[in-house]
């Protein structure tokens, strides 16, 4: 469980800053130099850097919710219990987009798209593979499943596979919304909140 923020630009010392929090710590890792080097730092140091994109995933949480039919509530009291509560809402929607994928049945996806975008890698929310997507990259999905989902959507590039996600969770649902939007109408409005949620990042930060 962390938030992984990818600054793209100079922060506490460091050259092309990345922040990793995690629920009672955070990492600051970057260039110095010639060289990368990481420190530890307080919680607090980093939470009005990452307010912005705290509020970016809010903004995400809630259009998934809507597409879902789930609810999102942004909890406040700090850096730590946001985190929280923002992972619990994963297990959450992936439960209701776990009912939606069951009824599927089985099918095979393979697509490729011009750029592959991840802002969660299981409990993670990182930032990473939104400022940094994979390009022209290969969604692969496989449904083994009649009743129940089985299988996983992965993503190739280069012709080795770099990510990966359960058919049923959310993570896994934000993947095949990239490469198969047309298999449900709940992946093709995910396919566009995926869109707006890039280009709302693209607004915030240093990252081009």
């Amino acid at each position: 469980m962390e938030l992984v923020i990818p600054l793209c630009g100079p922060w506490g010392g460091f050259d092309d800053a990345t922040i990793i929090v995690r629920e009672s710590s955070a990492l600051v890792v970057g260039r110095t130099g010639s060289e990368f080097d990481e420190r530890a730092v307080g919680v607090e140091e980093v939470e009005s850097v990452a307010r912005s994109y705290m509020a970016l995933y809010d903004w995400l949480a809630g259009e998934v919710a809507k597409v879902l039919g789930v609810e999102y509530s942004p909890a406040g009291g700090g850096l730590a219990k946001w985190l929280r509560a923002h992972v619990a809402f994963i297990d959450v929607a992936g439960v209701r987009w776990a009912k939606i994928v069951d009824g599927l049945g089985p099918f095979t996806v393979r697509r490729y798209v011009k750029k592959v975008y991840l802002p969660y890698i299981g409990h993670s929310l990182t930032l990473t593979y939104v400022a940094y997507p994979y390009p022209d990259a290969l969604v692969v999905a496989e449904n083994k499943g009649r009743t129940m989902a089985i299988g996983s959507v992965w993503v190739e590039w280069g012709g080795v596979k770099v990510a990966s996600a359960g058919l049923r969770t959310l993570p896994g649902a934000l993947l095949l919304a990239q490469g198969a939007p047309e298999l449900t109408p709940q992946l093709g409005e995910l396919k566009k909140v995926m869109e707006e949620f890039v280009t709302r990042f693209a607004s915030i930060s240093a990252c081009r």
